[in-house]
C-alpha cells in the first residue's frame, strides 16, 4: 500500500506551506566568535528560521551551561547569551529579518537517545497565522557537524517515523483488522538531522483550528493480479 498526503489545511498554515524552501545544504555551519568553554567537549546545534532559513541561531551546551545566540549575529560572547542550564532558556524572542514575523523560544529541554544528547526546543511562530513547533535536535561534537533544525520552514506531511525509520507497529497492513496511520506535519530532512514538527495540540490558541484536518489518499493493491489499484481517501481527525 502507498499513502499520499493532501495538505488541505486551509489558511491556517499557508504562510509556510506555500513558501519556497531554503536549501539547507547551503547553510554554513560556522560560528564567528565563541566563548572560552569550561569543558573540553562542548556540544552544538543550529536553529534556522523562516522559509528561506536566513535567520540562524546557534546553541552550544558546555556542561550544564548553555550559550544561545539570541541576536543571530554568530557571536556567542555577549553577556545575555549565557544561561546556567537549559531550563533557563525561556521566552526568548527573536525577530525575523522580514520585519513582520517573530519567534519565541518558549523552552529548551534535554534528553538522551541512543547514547547521544538531544535538545527539545519549543518555539511560538508569531506570523500572519501563528502556530507552535518543536524539534528534537541531536547535539554534535563540532559546529561543522551540527544538525539543522528549520522552524517556520516549508511544511510537508509524512508518515511518522522513529529515528527516520518506520517501525513495524506503525506500518499500514492489509487485512480485515483496522490500522492506525500516524503522521507528522513539519519540516523534515534526515540528511541534515532536521526534525521540526507542528504541535498538534498547542496552547494559547496557536496552530490550526480543531476543525482543520489533513486528508490521506491510500492506494491499495488490486484484488487480482493485473487489476486496477483501489484508491480511498480518509480524513485524519485525531490528534496526538
Amino acid at each position: 500500500m502507498r499513502a499520499f498526503f493532501l495538505l488541505s489545511l486551509g489558511v491556517a498554515l499557508t504562510c509556510s506551506s506555500g513558501a519556497s524552501a531554503g536549501d539547507l545544504s547551503k547553510v554554513e555551519r560556522k560560528i564567528a566568535r565563541e566563548p572560552t568553554y569550561v569543558t573540553k567537549s562542548p556540544k552544538y546545534a543550529l536553529l534556522v528560521f523562516g522559509p528561506e532559513a536566513k535567520l540562524r541561531v546557534w546553541i552550544v551546551k558546555d556542561g550544564e551551561t548553555v550559550y544561545l545566540d539570541r541576536n543571530a549575529d554568530g557571536d556567542l560572547t555577549d553577556a545575555n547569551e549565557r544561561f546556567a542550564n537549559p531550563g533557563e532558556c525561556r521566552n526568548i524572542e527573536i525577530a525575523d529579518p522580514d520585519g513582520k514575523t517573530h519567534y519565541v523560544i518558549t523552552s529548551i529541554g534535554e534528553y538522551e537517545d541512543g547514547g547521544r544528547q538531544h535538545l527539545m526546543v519549543s518555539v511560538d511562530v508569531k506570523a500572519a497565522h501563528p502556530y507552535q513547533q518543536y524539534c528534537g535536535a541531536r547535539l554534535a561534537d563540532r559546529a561543522s557537524e551540527a544538525p539543522i533544525s528549520h522552524f517556520h520552514g516549508p511544511l510537508t506531511m509524512e508518515v511518522r517515523t522513529i529515528n527516520w525509520k518506520l517501525p513495524p507497529e506503525l506500518a499500514l497492513l492489509t487485512g480485515a483488522s483496522p490500522t492506525d496511520l500516524n503522521a507528522t506535519l513539519g519540516t523534515m530532512d534526515a540528511e541534515r538531522g532536521c526534525w521540526v514538527v507542528v504541535r498538534s495540540e498547542p496552547a494559547d490558541g496557536f496552530g490550526p483550528g480543531k476543525d482543520v484536518h489533513p486528508t490521506v489518499e491510500v492506494e491499495f493493491p488490486p484484488k487480482a493480479s493485473g487489476g486496477t489499484p483501489i484508491k480511498k481517501r480518509y480524513s485524519l481527525e485525531k490528534r496526538c
